[in-house]
């Protein structure tokens, strides 16, 4: 109950509307200083809703994103994300990959970086201004809507913008508050998988009736199926894929499972290899992503290539909800959820959702979309993307569109910058 009463409180538009116009007024009211006023509307940005509201922020930002104040919040980072420092790799940035070396003549090489905790370390351990001006910085959000005080405190550091991509439709909007520090990319990073990845079985002979991969996290709401099952038949082989979290180890899923009344012998696995995942995935009927909100779900992709078509709940914030359509699944309520789930196992069969993600989302597809679009700063972001699963491939496949491996080739200014592999979370 209490973690539902939070979820509506947390996704709910009117009020998140509201709370963006407080912060926006707060920013408004003296004594307070540069900082404070700035860190007040960066929340309000993460809030806003409305076109006006986005108006009226990109006129109160801009003053500040012309480096004049970008230095007094290049601090306090472990009030937001806690030590900043990774437990095996200290302070070398995760997630992410070196992928093309300066050129002469002044052109900038090339690194991928994803997720807000790494550009957190890049500004608190490294010297940025030398990096950046060495290298563009690509990379991708983990969440809807990002930490905006991450991207703000990029200000001043260089001429050119770091170029992000969104993790839902809405935040190509909001990420443009932040010009000129970011260029807002138009692809979720489940736009990056490649098909030959996949290698689907028969629909009739597949022998998983319903596949979930998330993480243990509570914001995946598992206790939506744990509630749903307990009034589905108990023949059924329901797998569950992800990784633990802090006080939700597998242990914790299956008896949350059991407190909810869950019959059927679930089978529950962690930290699986990529290959060990996709054949999983192409072994299903269908698959679920539960979450109200999260980031772009590479997951949902994945099971689409898989051609396992996917089910979301209504009230999603996801980006891969966009691909939901007659051929890819459906949208489910909590209302008669059980029932909606066997119809939709029932149906299966009659989705094609290998078929569309092949035409709409493939890795292919996006990098001539996005070169269509912006030819001299997305070829960079194509490049990064590409050349990142084409590094990963031997071990992760298509998954490793959000993660990275391997050392800096030519190290930049300080030569301290270091790059650590690390798994994707799209299971996390």
């Amino acid at each position: 109950m209490k973690a539902r009463l939070e979820g509506r409180l947390r996704n709910n538009t009117a009020l998140s509307e509201i709370l963006a116009q407080a912060w926006l007024a707060r920013a408004s009211l003296p004594p307070a200083s540069q900082q404070e006023t700035l860190q007040a509307l960066l929340k309000s940005c993460s809030r806003a809703q409305s076109s006006l509201m986005h108006r009226l922020l990109a006129r109160r930002l801009r003053p500040y994103l012309d480096g004049r104040v970008g230095a007094a919040i290049r601090c306090a980072w472990e009030a937001q994300f806690g030590d900043l420092r990774d437990p095996v790799s200290g302070c070398a940035l995760g997630t992410s990959l070196l992928l093309k070396a300066p050129g002469p003549g002044g052109e900038k090489g090339v690194i991928y970086s994803s997720f807000e905790i790494n550009w957190a370390r890049l500004l608190a351990f490294h010297d940025a201004a030398a990096v950046l001006r060495d290298y563009y910085l690509v990379g991708a959000t983990s969440w809807s809507p990002t930490n905006f005080s991450v991207l703000a405190a990029f200000a001043g550091l260089s001429r050119d913008p770091i170029f992000v991509g969104i993790s839902h439709a809405d935040d190509v909007s909001r990420l443009g508050l932040m010009r000129p520090v970011v260029e807002p990319l138009p692809i979720l990073a489940s736009d990056w998988i490649h098909p030959d990845d996949y290698a689907p079985r028969p629909h009739r002979e597949r022998s998983i009736d319903i596949l979930m991969v998330a993480g243990f996290c509570r914001f995946k709401r598992h206790w939506l199926l744990f509630e749903a099952l307990r009034e589905m038949p108990r023949n059924l082989r329901v797998v569950l894929i992800g990784r633990e979290a802090p006080g939700r180890t597998r242990e914790a899923l299956l008896d949350e499972a059991r407190a909810f009344g869950v019959r059927q012998d679930l089978e529950v696995y962690t930290n699986l290899e990529h290959d060990e995942l996709a054949a999983r995935q192409c072994d299903a009927r269908i698959s679920l992503a539960l979450s109200q909100r999260e980031g772009s779900c590479v997951a949902a992709a994945e099971s689409l290539f898989a051609d396992s078509p996917v089910a979301m709940m209504e009230d999603a914030h996801i980006g891969a909800r966009a691909y939901l359509n007659a051929e890819t699944g459906l949208l489910l309520r909590r209302k008669g959820l059980a029932r909606a789930l066997m119809r939709f196992h029932e149906d299966s069969e009659r989705f094609a959702p290998r078929r569309w993600a092949q035409e709409h989302i493939a890795c292919t597809t996006t990098s001539a979309r996005l070169n269509a679009k912006r030819p001299p700063l997305a070829q960079g972001h194509c490049a990064a993307v590409l050349a990142l699963r084409a590094a990963l491939r031997g071990a992760r496949g298509s998954r490793a569109a959000l993660a990275g491996g391997g050392g800096i080739a030519r190290p930049p200014r300080r030569g301290d910058l270091r790059v650590a592999g690390r798994e994707s979370e799209s299971a996390g």
